[in-house]
């Protein structure tokens, strides 16, 4: 894959395609839309979101349409502006294994329209975590190899097991490349309210900084860093450990030009 410039708007964050009113595409490598699972998700209760200086945590929970509406709306053209100015990454995941692969077959016919395909693994704010049953894992990481003809990607989180021995059962079972990391479990206390949620922001840098570079002196897998890059500087710190392309998520709440001066230093 070969994004210039190597810059990815995050999942989630990035929602469906909302952010191309704010940002210039000629700045954007690769946008990853907000991740499908196989059934409607509501999402979480609130609260939902608590920002602070240093962190956001948030429980949002996959949200979404569902596969079979987000099909829907895909071929009745409502993602054509954006396929038309910039390339598209898929986003998906399932509430067991069976679920991740019944979303991968219904997506097959539509698999060329995306220059690649990111299957969250590590979602803090839903209860099934396929990370903390490797052995589970590579078998659905074998099955969703033979269905899929298309760059995949594996979004990767720390917890469940060590990132690089992750990555390399990703790089065993013929998967192109990873995003690293996801947000973490955390806790935020407002009043008598406790927040549960995923932590991200400007705290997961050096968290995220490690993972990256554990993982490219693993692997040769193409790696998106994703965790705490506010800025140039983060991005080049990323970059040096041996990140292919940065991702760029909570910074876009903070403020969505970021993009275009990260991009204007990495074109």
């Amino acid at each position: 894959m070969e994004l210039r410039p190597p810059i990815v708007i995050a999942s989630g964050v990035g929602g469906m395609g909302e952010y191309l009113k704010l940002i210039d595409p000629r700045y954007i490598g690769a946008y990853t839309l907000k991740t499908i699972t196989f059934k409607p998700r509501l999402g979480n209760p609130p609260p939902r979101l608590i920002a602070t200086e240093r962190y956001l945590i948030n429980s949002i929970g996959l949200e979404n349409v569902g596969v079979e509406k987000f099909i829907e709306e895909l071929e009745n053209g409502l993602y054509e502006e954006l396929f038309r100015k910039v390339k598209v990454i898929f986003s998906f995941a399932g509430e067991d294994f069976e679920e991740y692969l019944k979303v991968a077959e219904r997506m097959v016919p539509h698999q060329d329209r995306f220059v690649a395909f990111e299957c969250n693994f590590s979602c803090p704010n839903v209860d099934f975590n396929p990370l903390s049953d490797t052995s589970q894992l590579k078998k659905m990481l074998i099955e969703l190899r033979k269905k899929l003809d298309v760059f995949l990607i594996a979004k990767l989180g720390i917890e469940g097991a060590f990132i690089e021995q992750l990555a390399e059962l990703v790089e065993e079972c013929g998967w192109n490349g990873v995003t690293i990391i996801n947000t973490i479990r955390a806790l935020h206390i407002d009043g008598e309210t406790l927040i549960k949620g995923g932590i991200s922001g400007p705290i997961l840098k050096p968290i995220a900084l490690r993972a990256v570079y554990e993982v490219r002196n693993r692997t040769n897998l193409y790696i998106i860093a994703s965790g705490g890059i506010m800025d140039e500087t983060d991005a080049q710190h990323f970059f040096e450990v041996g990140a292919n392309a940065v991702s760029i998520g909570t910074a876009l709440y903070r403020d969505p030009t970021i993009v275009e001066r990260i991009a204007k230093r990495f074109l």
